[in-house]
Order: structure tokens, then C-alpha cells, then sequence
């Protein structure tokens, strides 16, 4: 088994609407026989009060992310076509997952998660060892991100190659889900509601984390409408 994420930019001629229609109903419907998980995640109104978190080194940021579970690429990825009817473009990667965090949606299938999903797309320093990013990462950060946030859906996947050449270099893509109030309460987002002292003290932990593995001028940082549809 395979999993892809994608970064998806629409053609402009296409509104919101339309675009999230083919997503979310014509793409699965297309795809159902060849695909085992499909899920979408969309930069759409329904996360604009999250555009402070917005970050990206390689604007404009992507209007979704597919991420899909498929039995082989080799069979697959011709099927990958479809999408230049309304995308003008798309950077496809295969990543190897570990769910950290995980909520049941088995009754939620093709309806909107709670909240909203945060997808983080990183590269490694240059100066960094890659055993020693992911050192970092898997052995202390990780700890760190459930500890100080109210994330309660985590899941880290590391890029195993970039299937288009010209495709950023990121070495792993995450996704976290919130809250919706911590699009715009750093207190919600921080696990301190109603706590500023603590807040300040979860964020100084998580940044001092951050800045010993990730490259802030390489880095995506797109919040998502999330949506589990197979």
C-alpha cells in the first residue's frame, strides 16, 4: 500500500464551488475502485479567520491537499490525469504515515471534521543530518506538539520521494486538527484556555522545539477544511 499526499492549485476560471464539488463528489466517484482511503482537505471560507497562520515560502500557498491510499503508484498514476481538467497544477509525494493522534470518523465519512486541520509541509535544514532531524522530531518534538497544543488529530508523514522533479524537497508533511476557536485564540490553540501565563510557556516550549529542526524559509503552513470521504 501507497499513500500520496498532493498539493493542488485550481485553475482560475473554476469558483470555490465548483472546485470543491469535483473534489469532494467527482474525483472519489472516478477513483473508488482504485483507491482504499481519500481524503480532502480544502483552503476554503470556512477557515478565513485562520489566515494568520497562513505561512509560505513558496506562495501562492495550495488551495488543497489530496491525500490518498492506493494499492500501487505503478497501476495508479496515470489516473492522475484527471485532475488537469481543473487544477492548473500539482505536486504529488509518497509519504509513509504514523497516526499519533486519531478521532473514530467512521460515521462522519464525507462530512466536514470538526474544527480545522492544520497541514505543514517542511524541509530539512542543510546543515542539518537527516537521522538527526528525525531524531528530533520522533523522539522529542512529538511529545512536545501533544503537550502543548490542543491538537486532537496528529499524524506525521515523512516524504519517501517527490513525484514531479521541480517539486519542493520537503522531507515531511503533517497534518494536525484544532479547535475552531484556535484559528484565532492563541490561548485555544496553546492547551491554556483562560491561562495566559501557561500559554506563553507552551508556545516559548514549541517554538524553542521548532527552531532546532525546521527551516522557517522553507516552510508551508496551510489551514484546511478537512474532509475523510473514503
Amino acid at each position: 500500500m501507497e499513500k500520496i499526499a498532493i498539493q493542488l492549485w485550481k485553475n482560475t476560471n473554476l469558483d470555490d464551488s465548483e472546485f470543491k464539488g469535483f473534489l469532494l463528489n467527482e474525483l472519489p466517484s472516478v477513483l473508488k475502485d482504485e483507491i482504499l482511503s481519500y481524503q480532502v482537505n480544502l483552503a476554503d471560507d470556512d477557515v478565513s479567520d485562520a489566515s494568520g497562520l497562513i505561512q509560505s515560502s513558496y506562495p501562492p500557498s495550495p488551495n488543497a491537499v489530496l491525500f490518498l491510499k492506493i494499492n500501487s503508484l505503478f497501476h495508479f498514476e496515470q489516473k492522475l490525469n484527471i485532475l488537469d481538467s481543473h487544477v492548473k497544477r500539482f505536486f504529488g509525494y509518497i509519504v509513509s504515515e504514523s497516526k499519533i493522534l486519531e478521532i473514530d470518523e467512521s460515521n462522519n465519512l464525507g462530512h466536514r471534521t470538526e474544527g480545522f486541520s492544520q497541514i505543514v509541509f517542511l524541509e530539512k535544514p542543510e546543515h542539518m543530518d537527516v537521522y538527526d532531524w528525525f531524531d528530533h522530531w520522533t523522539h522529542y518534538h512529538t511529545e512536545i506538539a501533544i503537550e502543548t497544543q490542543s491538537n486532537f488529530i496528529y499524524t506525521q508523514n515523512t516524504v519517501v520521494r517527490r513525484l514531479q522533479k521541480d517539486a519542493p524537497k520537503f522531507i515531511a508533511i503533517i497534518e494536525e486538527c484544532f479547535p475552531l476557536g484556535a484559528m484565532t485564540d492563541q490561548e485555544e490553540f496553546y492547551a491554556a484556555k483562560g491561562n495566559p501565563s501557561l500559554m506563553k510557556q507552551n508556545l516559548n516550549i514549541m517554538m524553542e522545539s521548532c527552531s532546532k529542526f525546521i527551516d522557517f524559509s522553507k516552510i508551508e503552513v496551510v489551514p484546511t477544511s478537512r474532509y475523510l470521504v473514503i
